[in-house]
């Protein structure tokens, strides 16, 4: 893999030909001194909110949030710097969890600095409401992600940011609890949609909360009461109306659709029409050599021949390349053995036509990483549901079947005996049922390592592959820095 010159990438729909540049005290971070005063002023203040979610090569513009969840089946490596992800032997010195670290701080900052200026705002109302809803959404969402990869991490705020070295890490009820209580006000304040696409919405609170009930009721927590909640709340996503599946799987995928279509609740994205710092390049990392790409990463070979056959197979995984190759007479980079690659990133952009020594691809795309999406609200709803009443009803197993359907390429609302789940189905068959189903829907997605994790599953799924696996694996380890600069910081257990 070879690096561009790092700059920062802005989302799309935020680039306005106006658009005044935030100081910084560090890249992409807000200073705490700055002047919120009217809607403009805290609307360019939310950029800050994304942008450093997706930019730099940082974060989920590129590699490191898949090469951190290679503890699943789906994803694999043999990148020096990514293929200790997938054997389970991180080091707490890797640049890739010091890098999303920073990225997911950078946007907790921003968020704390538009939360604790919220009184100064000279408007109110809906508008001021929205800003609240992006900020707190936005500052959940970075600490769901902080506490699955690391574990106890310190709850930075407006009022304790000045103090962040010696913040005491919160427990993970803590955690969740702060997450939640984020997630609900944002509920309240964001709109079902914004004319801008991107932003987060009603939708998007809503079904992360969803998501993090549901990894409450699993480890670390355990709570059970959570699943009710979890069930619940993915139903208000499903009565919304806004959402649904789109019928055919692979037109996902393409860049073209990101816009239109009717399953994505939340994605980070770029534009390339606005230049290379408003890109996306997660599709050039996840092609191989043979099609222009860097071939960073790619899928393990058991996951491949455990995928049922059908569309969502064909759409997801890429076999055969533009060369005329094949994955397994293919190498990767570094003289391995072929793998197959993945498909639902590659058509963010056309192929590769500037090169440079290397094989190194400089296009730009319009690519998108789906954060959240109908199918997995409606794979929560069923697993939460079967959790919380001990058997499933007939709506939580059609929730399952009408994704099942879709991936075989039948109608998604019409009863197919050859594809359906069958009503009596046992609750542990269902279950199992369902995060399999999860495993195909979801793969690439950054789905499968906290399903994983959550259902105390990492030693089952890895142990027969990487040697001494152990369950203080379901963490990665903090970064080393971090924990040596920060006085209420520990080091996860096994680092």
């Amino acid at each position: 893999m070879k690096f561009k010159n790092m700059i920062l990438l802005v989302f799309g729909f935020l680039i306005i030909q106006s658009c005044v540049k935030l100081e910084e005290e560090t890249p992409g971070q807000l200073t705490t001194d700055s002047l919120y005063k009217t809607q403009t002023d805290f609307e360019t203040a939310v950029i800050g909110l994304y942008s450093p979610l997706f930019g730099d090569y940082a974060a989920f513009d590129f590699d490191w949030p898949l090469i951190m969840t290679a503890g699943g089946e789906d994803i694999d490596s043999e990148a020096g710097i990514f293929k200790n992800f997938d054997e389970l032997r991180v080091d707490p010195a890797s640049s890739s969890i010091a890098t999303m670290w920073k990225a997911l701080y950078k946007s907790i900052n921003n968020a704390n600095v538009i939360l604790g200026n919220l009184d100064k705002s000279e408007f109110s109302g809906e508008a001021l409401g929205h800003i609240e809803g992006q900020a707190r959404f936005m500052r959940a969402f970075c600490y769901f992600y902080l506490t699955r990869w690391f574990g106890e991490i310190q709850v930075i705020t407006y009022e304790n940011q000045g103090e962040s070295n010696t913040v005491a890490q919160s427990s993970f009820r803590e955690i969740y609890d702060f997450i939640v209580a984020d997630l609900k006000i944002a509920e309240e304040k964001l709109p079902a949609s914004f004319s801008e696409i991107g932003r987060t919405t009603k939708g998007a609170a809503k079904g992360l909360l969803a998501k993090a009930y549901l990894t409450m009721g699993g480890w670390p927590l355990e709570d059970a009461s959570q699943f009710a909640l979890a069930r619940d709340k993915a139903r208000e996503v499903m009565d919304m109306g806004v959402y649904q599946l789109e019928n055919d799987f692979a037109e996902l995928w393409k860049a073209e659709n990101k816009f239109s279509n009717s399953e994505f609740i939340f994605i980070l994205q770029g534009i390339s029409s606005a230049g290379a710092a408003n890109a996306s390049h997660l599709h050039i990392a996840s092609r191989p050599i043979a099609d222009n790409g860097w071939g960073d990463f790619y899928t393990e070979e058991r996951f491949l021949n455990a995928f049922p056959k059908g569309p969502r197979k064909e759409a997801s995984f890429r076999l055969t390349f533009h060369d005329g190759s094949t994955w397994d007479e293919n190498n990767v980079p570094g003289g391995g053995p072929g793998h197959p690659f993945i498909a639902k990133y590659r058509n963010a952009g056309g192929p590769c036509v500037s090169q440079v020594p290397g094989n190194i691809c400089l296009e730009d795309g319009d690519g998108f990483f789906p954060a959240l999406r109908y199918a997995d609200i409606l794979l929560i709803y069923a697993e939460a549901a079967n959790l919380a009443g001990g058997s499933p009803f007939p709506e939580a197993i059609e929730a399952v079947n009408q994704v099942k359907r879709r991936a075989a390429g039948e109608d998604i609302f019409t009863p197919n005996t050859d594809v359906d789940l069958p009503n009596g189905i046992s609750s542990t068959a269902f279950d199992e049922a369902v995060l399999a189903e999860r495993n195909w829907e979801l793969a690439f997605e950054g789905k499968r390592w906290f399903d994983l994790v959550r259902r105390k599953m990492v030693v089952e799924v890895n142990s027969a592959i990487h040697g001494g696996v152990t369950e203080t694996d379901r963490l990665l380890p903090k970064p080393t820095l971090q924990v040596d600069l920060s006085e209420g910081l520990q080091q996860n257990d096994g680092y």
